[in-house]
């Protein structure tokens, strides 16, 4: 039977877990990373491991979480250097265009076999959940924009959100399009949006 941790030492070996199995999951994928192989690059035994965590899905959820925070934070840095809406606008799209070259783990939610495996090993209420938060954030983005007079009246914050999905979606065709493609045609939609949605303030 595994011994107890201290608290300490159950931060350090999460931590090693979260950054181990992130190195592993995007060098050989989820289907092929072992409970084993994670326990081992963490330096715990295979039964130590769930004390952390319920199964390799969870901890993939959990690096996938710290991901995204990671990558929110990094946007709502960007975005407070904007001097206006415009500029706040080109570079959300511009950011959100091209979140997969910046954080490459969210790559492996683009193989079928991983979101299957996902829906299995996940209960449905906590990825309604994460799904959920995902929206709000850039729901209360659109929101304050559109209290600033950043935005024009005619633009909802649902919108704002559907768009950003839509220029996802291009960035996840980028092997098929080629990078030049996706760079050019990224940039020209963030322009021409902003015009439509900002105001002059």
């Amino acid at each position: 039977m595994p011994r107890a941790h201290t608290d300490q030492e159950r931060q350090e070996i999460r931590k090693r877990l979260l950054t181990g199995g992130r190195d592993r999951f995007i060098q050989v994928g989820l289907q092929k990373t072992t409970l084993s192989d994670l326990a081992a690059d963490a330096g715990i035994g295979k039964g130590s491991f769930y004390q952390f965590f319920a199964s390799k899905e969870e901890l993939f959820m959990a690096i996938q979480e710290d991901e995204e925070t990671h990558f929110k934070r990094a946007l709502v840095q960007d975005l407070d250097q904007a001097a206006n809406g415009r500029e706040a606008v080109v570079t959300l799209l511009r950011c959100v265009a091209t979140r997969l070259e910046r954080h490459p783990f969210l790559q492996a939610l683009l193989d079928p076999q991983v979101l299957g495996a996902l829906t299995l090993r996940i209960s449905p209420a906590r990825l309604q959940e994460h799904q959920a938060d995902d929206r709000a954030f850039f729901l209360d983005l659109a929101g304050d924009w559109k209290q600033r007079g950043w935005l024009r009246d005619h633009v909802e914050p649902q919108t704002v959100f559907d768009v950003l999905v839509a220029m996802f979606g291009i960035s996840v065709q980028r092997g098929l399009l080629g990078s030049d493609v996706v760079q050019r045609a990224t940039a020209e939609l963030a322009e021409a949006v902003a015009d439509r949605w900002c105001s002059e303030r």
